[in-house]
This record gives C-alpha cells, sequence and structure tokens, in this order.
C-alpha cells in the first residue's frame, strides 16, 4: 500500500474553522475547531505567551486554517490586548474574519452546565461553531479610558469619605464634634489641620485664628460667623495621639481631593479633543438632574447605543427595571435589579432624587415626576424615584438614538459656558488645578 502525505489546503481547505481564545493575565490558550459535512471532527490547542512574540506565534498558529470566526470571554482587560491585535490583523490578513468578545455568564452559563464552571478554549470554539455564543460588549479605547479615570475617582471619593469618618470620630473621642461639620469645604479642614498641630484648648487655638496675626487671614470672617457652633467646645483639648491621627488623617485627605480634581482635568482634556463625544454629552446634560460630569460618566458606561437591541434591554443594563418574584397572579418581590451596572444605577437614581427634590425648573419630565410622586407618596417615595429613573433612562436611550438634546435651551446653555475658543482649559480646569495645587503645597 503507498502511504499519502497529508495536505491542508487540498483535505482541509472545504472545512470552516473556528477559533476560541482563553485570555489570561501572563497567558493565552488558543483552539480552532471545524467539522466536516461527514461530522468528522478537527481541534487543535496550544498556549501562547501573552507578549508581542506570543502574539506573532499564535497568529502563524492560526493562520493555515483561516478561522472565520474568534471568540474569547471579557476577562476584566486582559483580552483587550487580544481583540485589538486581531483587529490590527484583519487590514492584512488574507481572508475575512470577526471577532466576538463573550460575557462570562453566557458562555459558563449554557444548559447543563454550572454557572462558574470554566470554559477552555476549545469549549469555547465548539460553543461558537455551534452558534450558542453572541457577541458582548465592543471595545472602544476612548471610552475605556474614560470609565477607568471615572472609576478611579470614584474609588478616592469612597476613600475620602472612609477618612472624613475617621476624622469626625477621632473628634468624638476628644470631645469636640460642633453641628453641622463638614469637611468638604476647604475653612473647615483648615481650621482643623491648625487645631491639629495647636498644644492648648479649642478655644485658645479659635482666639489666635480670630485675632490680628490669625495664620488663617482668609477665613477670619468665616470664622466670626461660626462662633456660636465652636463656643461650647472652647474647654477641650485634644491629647497627643488624637492630634497626630487628625493630621494624618488631614494630610492624606487633601492629597486625595488633589488627586481627584486632576483626575477631573484629566477627563476634560480626553472630551475636549472630541467634538461629537463632547455633544452627545452635553445633549444628555440637558436632561433635567443630569450634570455634566454625570453625562460624561454615563456615556463611558453605556458604550456605544447599537450594542443594545432594544431599549428593554438597555433599562435592564442601567438597573431601572424590577425582578419579580410571582406565583400566578400574587407578587411576592418586585425590587430593582442588581443584575446590572451599579455605577449607571447609582447615578440614575440620584439624578431622579434631583429631579423630584431639587429642580425646581418646569419642564416634561419635572410635571412626570410631580404626577409620579402624586400616585406614591407618602410610603413609595424611593419606589417613585425608581419610576423616575427609569424614565431617565428612557429619555437617554432616544437621545442617543436620535442625536438631539431634551431640552434645546439648556443646551445652549450648556455649549456656551463650554466652549473656550482658543484654549483647552476652561475657568473651571484652572479653579480645579489651583485647589490641587494648593492641595499637594500642604501635603509636602
Amino acid at each position: 500500500m503507498e502511504a499519502t502525505t497529508f495536505k491542508f489546503s487540498e483535505d482541509l481547505g472545504n472545512i470552516k474553522f473556528y477559533c476560541g481564545l482563553d485570555v489570561h493575565k501572563h497567558q493565552l490558550e488558543a483552539a480552532v475547531f471545524g467539522r466536516d459535512d461527514s461530522g468528522h471532527e478537527y481541534s487543535k490547542a496550544e498556549l501562547f505567551a501573552m507578549d508581542p512574540n506570543g502574539l506573532k506565534s499564535f497568529w502563524g498558529f492560526v493562520t493555515p486554517y483561516h478561522p472565520v470566526l474568534f471568540a474569547m470571554e471579557a476577562t476584566n482587560v486582559y483580552h483587550h490586548v487580544v481583540a485589538l491585535f486581531l483587529e490590527e490583523r484583519k487590514n492584512s490578513a488574507s481572508w475575512t474574519f470577526d471577532c466576538m468578545v463573550v460575557p462570562p455568564a453566557d458562555a459558563a452559563g449554557l444548559p447543563g452546565r454550572a454557572k462558574n464552571d470554566r470554559v477552555d478554549a476549545e469549549r469555547l470554539a465548539r460553543y461558537t461553531a455551534a452558534g450558542l455564543l453572541h457577541g458582548g460588549k465592543p471595545i472602544v479605547l476612548v471610552l475605556e479610558d474614560l470609565r477607568a479615570l471615572f472609576r478611579a475617582a470614584w474609588h478616592l471619593e469612597c476613600e475620602m469619605s472612609a477618612m472624613k469618618n475617621r476624622i469626625k470620630k477621632q473628634l468624638d473621642r476628644g470631645g469636640f464634634r460642633p453641628d453641622k461639620l463638614n469637611l468638604d469645604t476647604q475653612w473647615t479642614r483648615d481650621f482643623i489641620h491648625g487645631l491639629a498641630s495647636h498644644e492648648g484648648n479649642v478655644g485658645s487655638y479659635f482666639t489666635l485664628c480670630t485675632g490680628v496675626d490669625s495664620p488663617l487671614p482668609a477665613i477670619v470672617k468665616l470664622l466670626d460667623r461660626a462662633r456660636p457652633l465652636f463656643e461650647p467646645f472652647f474647654d477641650v483639648v485634644l491629647s497627643v495621639a488624637e492630634r497626630a491621627l487628625i493630621r494624618q488623617e488631614i494630610v492624606e485627605l487633601e492629597f486625595k481631593m488633589a488627586r481627584k480634581a486632576l483626575l477631573a482635568v484629566d477627563i476634560d482634556q480626553v472630551m475636549a479633543i472630541r467634538p461629537a463625544l463632547k455633544q452627545l454629552v452635553e445633549n444628555i446634560a440637558s436632561i433635567p438632574g443630569v450634570s455634566m460630569y454625570t453625562a460624561t460618566w454615563l456615556v463611558a458606561e453605556i458604550g456605544p447605543i447599537q450594542r443594545y437591541a432594544n431599549v428593554r434591554k438597555f433599562i435592564s443594563y442601567c438597573g431601572c427595571c424590577a425582578r419579580e418574584m410571582r406565583s400566578a397572579d400574587t407578587v411576592y418581590s418586585a425590587h430593582i435589579s442588581r443584575r446590572s451596572n451599579k455605577h449607571v444605577r447609582t447615578m440614575l437614581f440620584n439624578s431622579a432624587k434631583a429631579v423630584c427634590t431639587v429642580v425646581k425648573t418646569e419642564s416634561a419630565l419635572k410635571a412626570y415626576a410631580k404626577r409620579v410622586l402624586a400616585r406614591k407618596q407618602p410610603r413609595g417615595v424611593k419606589l417613585a424615584w425608581c419610576i423616575v429613573a427609569q424614565k431617565i433612562a428612557r429619555i437617554i436611550y432616544g437621545i442617543m438614538q436620535s442625536g438631539t438634546p431634551f431640552e434645546s435651551a439648556k443646551a445652549s446653555n450648556i455649549k456656551k459656558s463650554a466652549d473656550n475658543p482658543g484654549k483647552i482649559l476652561t475657568l473651571a480646569d484652572r479653579k480645579t488645578l489651583r485647589q490641587a495645587r494648593n492641595a499637594l503645597k500642604r501635603v509636602a
């Protein structure tokens, strides 16, 4: 019997191959899978390093098979490198292919598999060939960068809240807790920082600050108006340990506030050179109760509106729909779903709360909020806020689809205040930078 050699181009050239990618932090597992019309399956897997040389080897591995679709799980940010590498190779490849990023819950939660089961590269390729997987959120680098900046600022805000609570706790231990002590204001932090460096009682330091040779001349008038708040605690003396802990927390608080201010300026820099994205943010900010900061963060978290099949899918992602537990006609529970983006859900809820309680300007949304509050009061106020939040989500979906603002007058005012011809930094940016610079000087 005469032996024949296997030739890929002749024997497997008519088979459609799929590639599954199991992406890790330091390595990449790639598997190609194909099935012919007789039911025979062909699969091959190999490991590669997550570096430029490893990606080149990976491309040499998959090129002979000409996969028509690459599928990978959304693994934090590690899959971004592979997805961008494949997007670049589309221009030079001799065949056409698509790249699909699959949500982990969809890949692991197929019928007959446990939700937390790990899915490897070969199974991803098999599921893709069978048409069981669908693409998830597309990767837009600018929006990914914006989201990372906003989430870093959010983490800083959480840390600052914890520091403020620790400062108040130390002041409570020493017996000094004036009413309405607001550590968000600069003059309050300056006074507390100076008090933590003073060895006498609160009264002696207050007299020193309001005197002729005040160490804080810029806040003398503010301290005079706040005298009734501090007078009951004039005899309080903080211990050495309490003063040391307060000083440390104040310094850390100032440093984190400066970092957050610089992050805000970086966000403005990203938006300043992208007029289309800036126009979309201004349109969303025309909604009552939604600020420019919130609108920019919402755009970064939501991503391209085309990824949502309809408004119901969009509302589900925003967390503004109810998760009902019912039997027949009896509803046992109907709370908002937590299987959603928590940042978007929180921002929409806070915007709805602002529309219902703070915003005084009349608008169609304000009239709707009044009607909902009238139906749900007095016990269902928070439920009314959730309903208004869903309405705001629907408005945002419509704005991102049509490209028109909610209120033209408010959008034009936002545009006039945001435009600054010939300059990248606005007046607010320069003020923020000045505050950050002063805070960093105090830290140094």
